[in-house]
């Protein structure tokens, strides 16, 4: 699925936004929000200018993959050591092929949306720093 990455960049984003909203000042939480979806945008246009570059997209895919270990304690007990199965996940990025021509109407697009939200922003911002 095309956008893996970008859901990745925005996850990661997002957990660190949360992260400092956590121990954020109150002015510091209005500023993370007045600009949330101007990054969220920003990111594609860099993953989109990424895929018109390469002119492909990378897709990021998850894999399940079995592993034997060692663990504590067996079926019958909680003494001793036994074998079990855990799962790990492996991440695997492959090449999609992209149609270029949708691709720049998407950044066309995506650069339109930027504009209204680095004006909004400001406005925002504005509001945030009067509080």
């Amino acid at each position: 699925m095309v956008g893996g990455m970008t859901r990745s960049i925005c996850t990661l984003a997002l957990g660190l936004a949360i992260g400092l909203a956590a121990c954020a000042s109150p002015e510091e939480r209005c500023v993370i929000a007045a600009t949330k979806e101007r990054r969220t945008v920003e990111a594609l246009i860099a993953e989109t200018e990424a895929n018109l570059a390469r002119g492909y997209a990378i897709d990021r895919e998850a894999e399940r993959r079995p592993r034997l270990t060692f663990c504590a304690g067996s079926a019958r007990s909680n003494v001793g050591m036994s074998f079990c199965t855990r799962e790990d996940i492996v991440y695997r990025d492959r090449a999609v092929a992209i149609d270029p021509e949708a691709e720049r109407r998407k950044l066309a697009l995506l650069r339109e949306r930027k504009a209204r939200l680095d004006a909004a922003a400001e406005r925002d911002l504005a509001a945030c720093r009067a509080t």
